[in-house]
């Protein structure tokens, strides 16, 4: 089971319900990129998106990690996209070439105030 790494994260969507992509820019252009950005912001209820997004990197980060065996620290959230693809399932692609060739599986979910996701890479 070494070529797999999983990890999962939970967020508290009211951390997000304050956010405003211009006073909290900083914020913004280190978490996300644009197209992230976008999307969420065009939904019903962006908060819930942005913490989904967020909670889905820190997945993401922590599968890495689990799968190479230590503390990924050359990655941020920025390289890493969640995006909806053609079939309106969530998709993550790295913008990073030391991490570009690994597989990646992403679920993202949430309710009322948590948003969750669950992130499995493989080489």
């Amino acid at each position: 089971m070494e070529n797999i790494g999983i990890g999962v994260d939970i967020e508290d969507i009211n951390r997000f319900i304050k956010l405003d992509s211009e006073k909290d820019r900083a914020f913004f252009e280190k978490v996300y990129n644009k197209r992230e950005v976008k999307y969420c912001l065009s939904k019903p209820n962006p908060a819930s998106c942005l913490a989904a997004r967020f909670a889905g990197k820190e997945a993401v980060i922590k599968a890495i990690s689990s799968l190479i065996g230590k503390p990924v620290k050359s990655l941020n959230y920025r390289e890493i996209e969640i995006l909806k693809n053609k079939k309106e399932l969530p998709e993550t692609k790295i913008n990073n070439k030391k991490f570009r060739k690994l597989n990646i599986l992403i679920s993202l979910s949430h309710c009322k105030d948590k948003a969750i996701a669950f992130a499995i890479v493989t080489r």
